[in-house]
């Protein structure tokens, strides 16, 4: 049997109780409850960072997705928190990771809701996004399983505009806001 090409909620995947196997009356409904347990599942988010890198310049580093979702259009460096890790330990990880760089200072910046498809199933995504001062982007060594390639400037449209995934278009321009950037 081949894969569905389609996206759907995560909600709609729980056809059975994960506790005692009964079939789920409620299929699709948040939570998920099983008449016969009493089980409940709510579907929170997961946790994902991103990281807005900048140098001494001033000019900020993002990265061309080297698969989906989104391959071929900007992102930053970032992803998904792993378990028993701080979302700033695992921006630095995925930092270094993704492009070979150490952040010196991390700053938080602001909290996105973000969808996130993956292989059809659509999983509902809490982004938290840093400010992280790099002194020089010259260090750069991309991971070409994760990324395709780097941009590093001053952002504007063009940039914001061919953004993978809407939450990091609006952290980028929140950011260069704060900046007083705007071109």
């Amino acid at each position: 049997m081949g894969v569905m090409n389609f996206e759907k909620p995560m909600e709609q995947a729980f056809r059975y109780c994960p506790r005692c196997g009964t079939p789920g009356e409620g299929c699709g409904e948040i939570p998920f409850r099983c008449e016969q347990c009493g089980f409940a599942f709510f579907f929170g988010p997961v946790t994902a960072v991103g990281g807005i890198l900048w140098n001494d310049q001033g000019e900020v580093l993002l990265i061309r997705r080297a698969r989906n979702p989104g391959a071929g259009l900007y992102g930053m460096p970032g992803g998904f928190v792993d378990q028993n890790e701080t979302a700033q330990e695992a921006l630095r990880r995925e930092t270094a990771e993704e492009v070979g760089l150490a952040i010196e200072t991390i700053e938080f910046l602001t909290t996105l809701p973000n969808r996130y498809t993956y292989e059809g199933l659509t999983t509902a995504v809490l982004d938290i996004f840093f400010t992280c001062y790099v002194p020089s982007f010259d260090g750069v060594q991309i991971h070409p399983d994760e990324v395709s390639g780097t941009w590093i400037g001053t952002p504007s449209a063009e940039q914001w505009d061919q953004m993978a995934f809407h939450s990091n278009r609006m952290a980028l321009i929140e950011f260069m806001r704060k900046r007083k950037s705007f071109r």
